[in-house]
């Protein structure tokens, strides 16, 4: 349509905000690493923040808690109290005005269509969402109608899904841009229930959010400048990719120092956020003219709440027990919440690579391990992505090695786990590049139905 890959990173994820339920919403944090062509890479921070400033307070802070039977059994807090102020839109608005070059509407556009139109369910979402559904997605009328059909089964893979409300708030959206959810009426309505429910988030709130961007933090590996988040998440990534950087690939002992310096990573991490479960999805583009963008968005694992006259499913950030270990009273209202994503951008000359990740915890190690295979192995981002791939798990309290087919874990003292085959909770890694020679490049995940489309 005549954009540039910054539009398409916007539109894409927009787009899922719809296509992919219990994943990602409109309500959502969103973390985006952009590089225009010929310039610096700048990260656009749009991560949830701290409800109150209203001076409201949640009846019961953090939301209400539930267990879902994810795993080992997941506890969380769900319900209007456990909603925080979400960043997505303003942030993909403001990445999108500043960089992109098509109109606001043309962006929103294909979302609509979708909701409006349909859907096939998501293979991702349906395995996800009955684990999570009858404790978190049948809270409130709108979520019910998300993930289970009219008939009042679970959605099953494929099943065509249309979402009416949905569209509707995205058109007016399109119209008034991200002002419709933090200043709008659709905002206000939004607020006012939530409020009314007994959660803090008020239309001070909502009015007062701000995306913040600044210069990302920046480490050099094999001639490429990588820029990562100042996240925590981004932290771990920094310190595995300068570790990784000093070890020759396929050699001895390879493996034992690979997992030495992750494990290490991770612990410090830990240290500072507690391993975290929650959903996310991660989007890339890049282009010909070596435009780039990298785009990280969640909602946690979801609060369960849409208000009613609305299709927008909330986050349940402040009900994150594995970011804010100690409860939501920590910060003060409009601080920002802590968080694992990290998108990537790496430039070196002509050549441009946009990476990220979703999968929580394993976010960091699973772009650390594919980005050591295109700068230290050279190679291509299907192949990157494919390698098999490994995790410490409970990496500061009895760790544990989880690792798929392929990776050979010499000289591990680690406890092992082999996984049967690739799986999905390896992360889902997308990748997108403009290569020395302006050839294009990328690679969605197959471990999470990723996908990866070159126009």
């Amino acid at each position: 349509m005549g954009g540039n890959a910054i539009d398409a990173a916007a539109a894409a994820a927009i787009a899922s905000w719809v296509c992919e339920p219990g994943m990602t919403a409109v309500g959502s944090a969103a973390l985006a690493m952009v590089r225009p062509a010929g310039g610096s890479p700048v990260l656009v921070d749009g991560l949830t923040a701290m409800p109150g400033l209203g001076g409201r307070q949640a009846a019961t802070p953090g939301g209400d808690r539930i267990t879902m039977a994810y795993g080992p059994g997941v506890e969380t807090g769900i319900g209007p109290a456990s909603v925080a102020v979400p960043g997505g839109p303003a942030a993909v608005e403001v990445l999108q005005q500043r960089w992109g070059c098509l109109p606001w509407a043309d962006v929103v556009a294909p979302a609509i269509r979708l909701a409006a139109e349909g859907f096939p369910f998501p293979g991702v979402s349906a395995a996800y969402m009955p684990l999570s559904g009858e404790p978190i997605y049948d809270l409130t009328a709108g979520s019910r109608r998300i993930w289970r059909s009219p008939a009042g089964h679970p959605r099953v893979a494929g099943e065509r899904t249309v979402l009416p409300e949905l569209a509707i708030d995205l058109e007016l959206i399109a119209e008034e841009g991200a002002a419709a959810l933090y200043t709008g009426d659709l905002g206000r309505r939004i607020a006012a229930w939530i409020v009314e429910a007994g959660g803090a988030m008020s239309q001070e709130d909502l009015a007062a959010y701000r995306v913040d961007v600044r210069r990302p933090e920046v480490v050099e590996d094999h001639g490429w400048a990588v820029s990562t988040a100042d996240t925590i998440g981004g932290e771990a990534l920094r310190e595995m990719v300068k570790g990784f950087a000093g070890i020759e690939p396929r050699t001895d002992g390879e493996a034992a120092a690979l997992i030495g310096i992750m494990h290490a990573a991770l612990c410090r991490r830990d240290e500072r956020l507690g391993q975290a479960s929650a959903s996310t999805t991660q989007i890339c583009a890049a282009d010909q003219d070596g435009n780039a963008c990298s785009v990280t968005t969640s909602t946690g694992y979801g609060s369960g709440v849409v208000v009613p006259g609305t299709g927008i499913m909330l986050n349940n950030m402040l009900g994150e027990l594995e970011l804010l270990p100690n409860g939501p009273g920590v910060l003060a209202p409009g601080q920002r919440l802590p968080s694992n994503m990290t998108p990537l951008i790496a430039v070196q000359g002509e050549a441009v690579v946009a990476l990220g990740a979703a999968g929580a915890d394993r976010i960091a190690p699973s772009i650390a391990q594919t980005w050591r295979r295109i700068a230290a192995e050279s190679l291509h981002c299907a192949a990157a992505v494919d390698a098999p791939r490994c995790h410490v798990r409970a990496a500061h309290q009895n760790p544990m090695l989880d690792y798929e087919p392929g990776f050979s874990p010499e000289g591990v003292t680690l406890p092992l786990h082999p996984f049967a085959a690739p799986h999905m909770y390896f992360g889902g890694v997308q990748a997108a590049a403009r290569c020395q020679e302006g050839l294009l490049d990328g690679a969605g995940d197959p471990r999470r139905g990723g996908a990866v489309a070159v126009v």
